[in-house]
């Protein structure tokens, strides 16, 4: 016996019929005994009919019920049986509709998981039943649009991956097949581009490997007692150079009182600041200026803030600034818009460490990109 349907009507009739005969049978024998203890009083009134009365005897059972008497008593039993009858042919066609109303949409919300099984992310059900298998519904519709944004970005992230990577493997193809036919020389100043483009692939390899750890929180960190200010300064001073010769001032502010020293990976959190850091580098014009700040947020947190004089972010492009190989402005030149996944790493490892990414901009004023980091704390220590 497989159908739920089947199993809930059989259950509402044997409930039903079970119900039905034990109160007939209750009824039907209290019937008999007090319609008993009626005749015998009756028989016990009339003494003159009772002889046996004056000696102290108990009336005969034939004095005690007739014919009418054992025929109003059959047309009890009659009625009671038919009374039976008529509420399991009730109980039968009720067991049937409300068993139908419960099996319904669950036949429903079985043809829709059928759906999404075999593909179509799209399916949804409709049961404002205002119960628990409405609950059930809401939760398979949150479910399938889940399972739907999942599979548009794992598509949308595929392709994304198939043109970031196609563009400098065609660029490395291109100048090697030149070099091989003898049409190009392989001088410095021709290899030069082709190294470059073999580093901004090799970064994007390594930056969609550290994605994928962290998104499927496989990232291993290595946690230990790190003086900020000085890790910051170490980052700051690799940009000097560079930003010194596209004409921009990059500076690192932070309070004259020692800053409480972070519970974090240093090498993660170089690349946090070193992604944030690019990225305000390339947004930002000659003459622009990068500000690096952090200060004491709470007792348990330091903010970090990477500020810059750029383009800014306009409020439609603001809320996706961190979904993977999302750019501000797609119709910039390759060797300045980066691989794309820079700041989805950046929230990705920052939220690994405990703390949170936010962002606040204006379009072609600048942005501003904070994280929090957790402080260390002797809890923090581990016997080796």
């Amino acid at each position: 016996m497989r159908s739920l349907r089947l199993k809930l009507s059989l259950l509402f009739v044997l409930v039903s019929v079970v119900s039905v005969v034990i109160v007939a049978l209750w009824v039907g024998q209290r019937v008999e005994s007090e319609f008993a203890a009626y005749c015998k009083q009756a028989c016990m009134a009339m003494a003159d009919h009772c002889p046996a009365i004056e000696t102290g005897e108990a009336c005969p059972t034939a004095l005690m019920t007739g014919e009418l008497e054992t025929a109003y008593l059959d047309a009890i039993r009659t009625s009671l049986w038919q009374a039976a009858l008529v509420a399991a042919v009730a109980a039968m066609g009720l067991a049937l509709l409300f068993s139908r109303l419960i099996t319904n949409p669950v036949n429903h919300l079985k043809t829709s998981v059928q759906r999404i099984r075999d593909g179509d992310l799209s399916e949804r059900i409709d049961l404002e039943t205002g119960d628990e298998i409405g609950e059930l519904g809401g939760a398979f519709n949150s479910m399938a649009e889940k399972l739907e944004n999942n599979e548009r970005g794992r598509r949308q992230l595929l392709a994304d991956v198939v043109h970031e990577l196609r563009t400098p493997l065609s660029i490395i193809q291109g100048n090697l097949e030149a070099w091989q036919d003898g049409v190009v020389l392989p001088t410095p100043e021709a290899i030069a581009p082709v190294h470059d483009e073999a580093v901004l692939l090799s970064r994007l390899i390594t930056d969609l490997r550290d994605l994928s750890l962290a998104e499927s929180g496989q990232l291993s960190l290595t946690r230990e007692e790190v003086d900020f200010t000085a890790l910051a300064e170490s980052v700051i001073g690799q940009y000097l150079e560079r930003t010194a010769s596209q004409g921009i001032a990059i500076s690192f502010e932070h309070p004259s009182n020692p800053l409480p020293r972070t519970n974090v990976d240093p090498v993660r959190i170089r690349q946090v600041l070193r992604n944030l850091l690019d990225n305000a580098v390339r947004h930002t014009p000659p003459g622009g200026t990068i500000k690096l700040r952090a200060v004491q947020d709470s007792g348990e947190f330091i903010k970090v803030e990477v500020s810059d004089t750029g383009s800014g972010i306009t409020p439609e492009d603001l809320p996706h600034v961190f979904e993977h190989f999302f750019k501000v402005d797609p119709a910039r030149e390759r060797s300045r818009s980066g691989s794309g996944v820079g700041l989805a790493i950046v929230k990705k490892l920052v939220e690994s460490h405990g703390g949170s990414v936010s962002v606040q901009t204006e379009s072609g004023k600048g942005s501003v990109f904070s994280f929090t980091l957790p402080v260390f704390s002797e809890s923090d220590h581990r016997p080796d």
